[in-house]
């Protein structure tokens, strides 16, 4: 294992493992909220991380470029990750039907789901990397998850005493991908 992949496996590594703390220790889960869909979740993740570190350990070299992208990737991805933790201090599980306060600082100010993005970036990376087929199809399962959850979350704030400023802030702020052209307003 030369040294890129070695980086890019021990940052895989930590993002996996804040990935777990925040399931368990960060975001609250409501049992009587859990659809099937729901419920498919953590077993697909469970997939992606088991095949992407299968892959890490016993796949032939790639190259640099495409190792060293990936590195990158997934650095983003922590670091909006961890970045997300601070500024929310603590969230529901998707799908919740609780609206807490709202916040449009910090990664909120980039993106309107900064944790989905972190998500998306780190899964993304990897199966771009390996190009299993176990890892688009899951790929395809969470980036379809996390888009359906925003939206269902969205619906919730919209409905509740915060949705003038929800909309307000909607019209700034992009749902996964940052919105350029306001930066350079």
């Amino acid at each position: 294992m030369n040294i890129i992949t070695y980086l890019a496996f021990t940052t895989y590594l930590a993002v996996i493992l804040s990935l777990i703390w925040a399931r368990f220790r960060f975001f609250t889960s409501h049992p009587n909220q859990l659809t099937v869909w729901v419920r498919l979740y953590d077993p697909i993740v469970g997939i992606q991380i088991l095949v992407s570190l299968y892959m890490f350990s016993s796949s032939t070299e790639h190259s640099n470029i495409a190792t060293f992208a990936c590195l990158l990737l997934l650095i983003l991805s922590l670091s909006l990750f961890w970045w997300s933790i601070h500024t929310a201090k603590n969230l529901d599980f998707a799908f919740s039907k609780n609206v807490g306060k709202l916040i449009t600082s910090g990664p909120y100010a980039l993106v309107r789901h900064p944790f989905y993005v972190s998500y998306i970036l780190v899964w993304t990376s990897t199966t771009i990397l390996f190009n299993s087929v176990f890892l688009w199809i899951t790929l395809l399962y969470l980036v379809t998850f996390y888009f359906m959850s925003a939206r269902d979350e969205e619906k919730v704030i919209l409905s509740s005493e915060h949705s003038k400023e929800y909309f307000e802030y909607r019209q700034r702020v992009a749902m996964f991908i940052p919105r350029i052209s306001k930066w350079k307003s």
